[in-house]
């Protein structure tokens, strides 16, 4: 995979041994942005690296990803870089994402002008379209790598999709008209099809919190933000989505389709076509079905702007 031209360049510094110095102060130039001082534990045993380098291409949408570990001698770095190979790439990045959301938060309490662009860094990587994550071996006294490997579990050669649009094939034909019967997961996974699906609509995507923070703060979640400080207009939305209950419900999905097809013609100032809006619902649903707590907007986001590209595509 070409990496060029090379937009950015980040090395992060976890072990501050006096010994990866030579290495750092030699590296250093190469990079464009640095930083040191917070821990970073990765894999499933928590391995702590010396160093870890970030190289952004193609727009921002391919990252190379590189875990380094430095030693004295030759065999010693072989041995110490390898024992990366077998780890998960996906928790590798979730991993980093979350030291990258620590890194924010000092940068934040001690004003380093740095912060916006470890948040652009984050979200980025998230939304990524193709991460290759590579384990190198190097001395402390020289920036050449003594081995470089791609990890084992990547789903092609040095390539990890990122974020990946997962369906569940139990849900993939779910019709949603007339009334409906909906239990608890169902009707949770039909208000993250929402809520996703407005926010792209009506371009209010571009939040970085994990989907359960987004969710959760109704100033921060644009549908809900809207619903509440409507003058009691689209209430069959409203009452839906702000319906606090963990069982099954009975919903007539008609209206909950009509006040979301009204939203989004407002938006628009066009008016768009309810049977449009259903069939949005019904294909993205499985998509959202599948969406976890934990995960971070910017990949959801990314996974919901690619759907409706399909279906323009598709002329649906």
């Amino acid at each position: 995979m070409s990496l060029s031209p090379i937009a950015a360049s980040y090395l992060f510094r976890i072990d501050g041994a006096k010994d990866n110095d030579v290495f750092f102060n030699a590296l250093r130039p190469s990079v464009s942005n640095i930083y040191a001082g917070l821990d970073l534990q990765l894999g499933s045993k928590g391995w702590v690296p010396d160093f870890v380098k970030i190289i952004v291409g193609d727009s921002w949408r391919h990252f190379s990803l590189t875990i380094i570990e430095l030693e004295a001698t030759d065999s010693v770095a072989l041995i110490s870089c390898r024992k990366y190979l077998p780890e998960q790439p996906t928790a590798i990045i979730q991993s980093f994402c979350e030291y990258l959301s620590r890194v924010i938060r000092q940068c934040r309490s001690t004003a380093d002008s740095r912060k916006e662009e470890f948040e652009r860094l984050k979200a980025s990587l998230l939304a990524a379209k193709q991460v290759t994550i590579t384990t190198a071996g190097a001395l402390r006294s020289s920036i050449d790598f003594v081995e470089e490997l791609a990890l084992i579990n990547q789903l092609q050669p040095e390539v990890v999709p990122f974020p990946s649009t997962r369906t569940n094939p139990d849900v993939k034909n779910r019709t949603f008209r007339g009334i409906v019967l909906l239990s608890a997961d169902e009707a949770k996974a039909l208000g993250r099809t929402i809520l996703v699906l407005d926010a792209v609509v009506r371009k209010c995507d571009h939040s970085a919190a994990t989907f359960k923070t987004w969710r959760a703060q109704h100033r921060s979640q644009p549908l809900k933000y809207l619903l509440k400080k409507s003058d009691g207009t689209h209430h069959f939305i409203r009452d839906f989505l702000f319906r606090a209950s963990n069982r099954g419900i009975t919903l007539d999905i008609e209206t909950v389709l009509s006040d979301l097809t009204n939203i989004w013609s407002e938006a628009e100032a066009e008016l768009i076509n309810l049977e449009h809006v259903r069939a949005l619902v019904e294909t993205y649903y499985p998509v959202a079905f599948e969406i976890k707590a934990h995960e971070f907007m910017p990949a959801i986001f990314e996974a919901a702007r690619n759907h409706l590209k399909e279906r323009e595509r598709s002329g649906e």
